[in-house]
């Protein structure tokens, strides 16, 4: 069993004052004293609105979910994946990442990835794709020097043939937001998969232009390294 070197020491939370608050995210400074006893502060940016309260295991809320979409044969080998490319006001670029979306109020992290594959890719049951959820992970920390928020990767495989993804002819029907205006879906193939992203974001003019996501590289790095 991996365990740590010093056990994780409690660290207390004083109060938390709020520094400023737009339609969608906040400005918060957290007090706290650290296991030595002295008094520090952090500056936290948190969602407005999340999707769920801590749920009843005392598990971190999570906000979003990020949807790792494999796409496989009817031999069952793994071909491809779907990844989106969208326009990131934050950034001030494109960037290129696994669709995502937040989490509505009383739906499942499952239910919102299965309605974002939908909406922003196009697979769906209810097109009769065979679309299957084949793991949910723990909440994970998005960016946890700077938010709170956390985010359940979803890897959902689906069945379909090479010639059924791409052309005029695809099966696949996105139903795109009205703010996704930028959005639209990269089915690239698994093999050589960060050469693949390094291609296309040289085409598209560079890394001032389009970015890897940084959960999509590890995700790409780590197949490639293979440790």
């Amino acid at each position: 069993m991996a365990t740590l070197d010093n056990p994780l020491a409690d660290v207390k939370l004083t109060s938390e004052d709020k520094l400023g608050s737009g339609r969608w995210l906040s400005l918060h400074q957290v007090n706290f004293v650290d296991p030595s006893g002295a008094p520090r502060s952090w500056e936290v940016c948190r969602r407005v609105s999340r999707g769920r309260s801590e749920d009843a295991s005392g598990l971190p809320s999570t906000d979003a979910v990020d949807v790792i979409t494999i796409i496989k044969n009817r031999q069952g080998q793994a071909t491809h994946i779907a990844l989106v490319v969208q326009y990131r006001p934050a950034m001030g670029t494109y960037t290129v990442e696994f669709p995502s979306g937040l989490v509505d109020a009383n739906e499942s992290s499952s239910e919102a990835a299965l309605r974002e594959l939908e909406e922003e890719v196009g697979f769906s049951s209810k097109l009769g794709h065979q679309v299957n959820i084949v793991k949910v992970s723990d909440p994970i920390a998005y960016e946890p020097g700077m938010t709170n928020s956390c985010s359940q990767a979803v890897v959902i495989e689906v069945i379909m043939e090479q010639e059924q993804l791409f052309g005029p002819d695809s099966a696949r029907k996105p139903k795109l937001e009205e703010d996704e205006w930028s959005l639209q879906v990269a089915i690239l193939p698994l093999q050589g998969l960060l050469k693949t992203l390094q291609e296309l974001q040289s085409s598209a003019g560079g890394h001032t232009k389009l970015l890897l996501d940084s959960r999509l590289y590890a995700w790409v790095l780590g197949r490639e390294l293979g440790y």
